[in-house]
């Protein structure tokens, strides 16, 4: 069973009165920039500034083979897009959550949903550091996510775009139901390209997640 805290208050699944006034983007909305969302093994945090060296040091060469983004030069560069992201947080447009383990902290990786432009459709989005691939902390933390999502947001579908070589991912995909509504080349921000395949995930299976 997944939990949400906000201010410190969890939130039983079970308590439909509850799930209902918890809301974002077109309904009343929780502070998502004080967000945690409870799994098994993880602890889905709101992104802040005390995860910069974490993510500085994690989000390099090995991790963006099948990224849009670069890995930052300096510290600078992820202080910056983390302020990014809680500005998109604050007009609830995005979502950007650091990954730990709920036993010990650890720093895992980061995952998040973007709507902006596409409110009704966002798109999921994960990385998990190298030494932590092999544990399925990735299936975890977006299905986590996912469920979130789908039982809080009012929304017409979720978006999980990969690139076609990347079997990990599309299997996250694929274990959501996930179909195939779209493939193209995209150009990332290392002057190469991925060859992109988009899946819609169905809000009502995603809500029968538990």
């Amino acid at each position: 069973m997944y939990q949400f805290h906000r201010y410190g208050l969890h939130l039983n699944l079970m308590n439909e009165k509850l799930m209902q006034a918890y809301t974002y983007l077109y309904k009343p909305t929780p502070d998502l920039t004080s967000l945690w969302i409870e799994s098994e093994r993880l602890r889905l945090l709101s992104i802040n500034d005390s995860f910069a060296p974490e993510i500085f040091k994690h989000f390099n060469a090995d991790i963006i083979q099948y990224m849009l983004p670069k890995p930052a030069d300096k510290i600078e560069e992820t202080l910056n897009f983390i302020n990014e992201s809680l500005v998109g947080m604050r007009e609830n447009w995005n979502l950007v959550l650091a990954i730990t383990k709920k036993d010990t902290g650890e720093f895992l990786g980061c995952c998040g949903l973007h709507g902006k432009g596409r409110h009704r459709t966002p798109e999921l989005g994960i990385w998990i550091k190298k030494s932590a691939h092999g544990h399925h902390y990735g299936r975890e933390a977006i299905q986590s996510l996912a469920y979130w999502a789908a039982t809080q947001i009012d929304l017409d579908y979720l978006i999980y775009p990969v690139d076609r070589a990347n079997l990990p991912s599309r299997k996250i995909a694929e274990s959501l139901d996930g179909q195939i509504f779209e493939e193209k080349q995209v150009k990332t921000m290392r002057s190469g390209y991925l060859d992109e395949v988009k899946y819609k995930l169905s809000i009502e299976f995603l809500k029968n997640l538990t």
